[in-house]
């Protein structure tokens, strides 16, 4: 038959207990560390989720700015160019208007100076005719009679006045 001294054993009974023990709580604790574990799980899953998103997101957001900072650059370089441009059209007006003024400065010294040349050479012909006409009386005065003088002077003097109006 069997041995019931076995279970006598206060060993055997403690070994047998600690394993219906472990027995009975391995299902709510298996079930318990599982339901943590999913969890776990599950916040890790949302998480990485959560990351791609802002990834994406963030890869979206980097794309737009490229292409606006691509854009900016574009407009940059217009107005470089748009700058220059008209840069240069002022540097062509500027210049043209400096030939223009520096022709009419040339133009009005040209008059000025013929102006002046032409009231000093009237002031000549004046002076000259008049010491001519002093001189020409005087010489007539002494080589000529003093009847025939007078009569000849006075001919001389209205042909002289006539030539000089």
């Amino acid at each position: 038959m069997i041995d019931l001294s076995i279970l006598d054993d206060a060993t055997i009974w403690v070994a047998i207990s600690f394993l219906l023990f472990v027995i009975l709580i391995f299902k709510p604790v298996k079930s318990q560390i599982s339901d943590n574990l999913n969890k776990k799980i599950d916040d890790l899953k949302n998480k990485i989720d959560e990351a791609q998103r802002l990834k994406n997101e963030a890869e979206k957001l980097h794309r737009e700015q490229e292409e606006n900072l691509k854009i900016n650059l574009e407009k940059i370089e217009q107005l470089k160019l748009d700058t220059l441009t008209e840069i240069k059209r002022i540097e062509k007006n500027v210049s043209e208007e400096l030939h223009v003024i520096s022709l009419r400065k040339q133009n009005t010294f040209d008059k000025n100076s013929k102006q002046v040349e032409e009231k000093i050479k009237n002031e000549l012909k004046k002076e000259i005719l008049s010491k001519t006409i002093f001189f020409t009386e005087h010489r007539i005065k002494k080589s000529l009679k003093k009847t025939h003088n007078s009569k000849f002077m006075q001919e001389s003097l209205k042909k002289l006045s006539k030539n000089v109006s």
